[in-house]
């Protein structure tokens, strides 16, 4: 199991910004072999890893914080490719943005959660997945998707952020109020910090706002196109694998349970454990292997913390981890962790 990937379509996004802040972008670029970035192939992707020392080379470079607010002012309907193309021509905003969601995995998967959709009375939540432990150099991927969900409204509706912020729509962020908390007045929206997600949230009204791109044809084709191409990344995908992808999803700070988890698959308890019977696994083994597998790519590929670590994936501390992960390599994770970089 991978932490995640994002397709490089998007990084032009972040190549743009930099370049317009009077940046050197290629060389940035090229250090991490993307040196040919507007002529990869388009299914080409890059861990969330190097996408996460990507954007935090970029503010080093440039000195901006705020730089995936920069990011999403420069998102089109393409950057997300064959997805954001149909989301482009759905009849209303709130269908687009959905169409956006539900195909996310043709575009980004992250092994901490993915985008969903909250329906409320009068309102619609379109939320981002945390990525907590927040620090300076990730606040960046929240700004990007939320300020890139934003832009595409207002191109896809022919609406000002204005006109948005008055029908009432708003934005809630999971972490602090940040240095460059005045950078979002671009937005035009009510932005509340230290909140409990990472949501747009839209009134129906907003929602059922015709989409001034809608083409019903081409919908009905690129829907289907993206169902196919879905369905072509899913083949060959056992019960075992889906219910250690939904383990991952609820490890930060907790212990996920058989229960919880049959919840996800509506079944029984039971059920699930005479399915994963059948494929020759339990719950617990299951469990166990997600853990090493998602601390062994943290302690590689990651800077984080052995704490850090330690509450993504659930431990109820430090030194239960440091255990289980040398039970898991023979070794310390914080001597794993020097031998990898060595």
């Amino acid at each position: 199991m991978k932490l995640g990937d994002i397709n490089v379509n998007i990084l032009q996004c972040l190549y743009r910004a930099v370049e317009n802040l009077g940046k050197p972008a290629e060389p940035l670029f090229s250090s991490y072999g993307l040196a040919d970035l507007f002529a990869s192939h388009h299914e080409r992707r890059i861990s969330i890893a190097r996408y996460m020392r990507l954007g935090e080379q970029a503010i080093r470079l440039t000195g901006r914080q705020d730089i995936g607010l920069l990011m999403a002012q420069e998102c089109h309907s393409h950057h997300f490719g064959l997805t954001g193309l149909a989301a482009e021509s759905a009849p209303t905003l709130g269908q687009a943005l959905q169409h956006l969601i539900s195909f996310e995995r043709l575009y980004s998967r992250n092994s901490r959660g993915h985008c969903r959709i909250q329906q409320e009375a009068d309102r619609t939540g379109f939320c981002f997945y945390s990525i907590s432990p927040y620090n300076r150099f990730n606040y960046f991927v929240v700004d990007a998707v939320l300020g890139s969900w934003l832009n595409l409204l207002r191109q896809w509706g022919d609406i000002s952020l204005n006109d948005m912020a008055r029908a009432g729509a708003y934005i809630e962020i999971e972490f602090d109020r940040p240095s460059y908390a005045a950078q979002y007045q671009q937005w035009g929206l009510t932005v509340q910090f230290s909140g409990c997600s990472n949501t747009l949230w839209l009134p129906h009204s907003l929602c059922q706002r015709n989409n001034r791109q809608h083409n019903p044809i081409l919908f009905r084709q690129l829907a289907q196109l993206c169902r196919q191409a879905l369905e072509r990344q899913m083949q060959g995908q056992t019960l075992a694998d889906q219910v250690c992808e939904v383990i991952a999803m609820q490890l930060s700070g907790n212990t996920p349970t058989l229960e919880s988890i049959a919840v996800v698959f509506n079944l029984e308890p039971w059920t699930l454990r005479r399915k994963l019977e059948k494929e020759n696994t339990g719950f617990a083994q299951l469990l166990d292997k997600t853990r090493m597998t998602l601390a062994t790519r943290y302690m590689r590929d990651t800077q984080l913390s052995i704490g850090e670590v330690a509450w993504l994936l659930g431990f109820s501390s430090a030194p239960a981890f440091q255990r289980a992960f040398k039970r898991w390599h023979q070794v310390a994770a914080g001597q794993y962790r020097q031998q990898q970089q060595s």
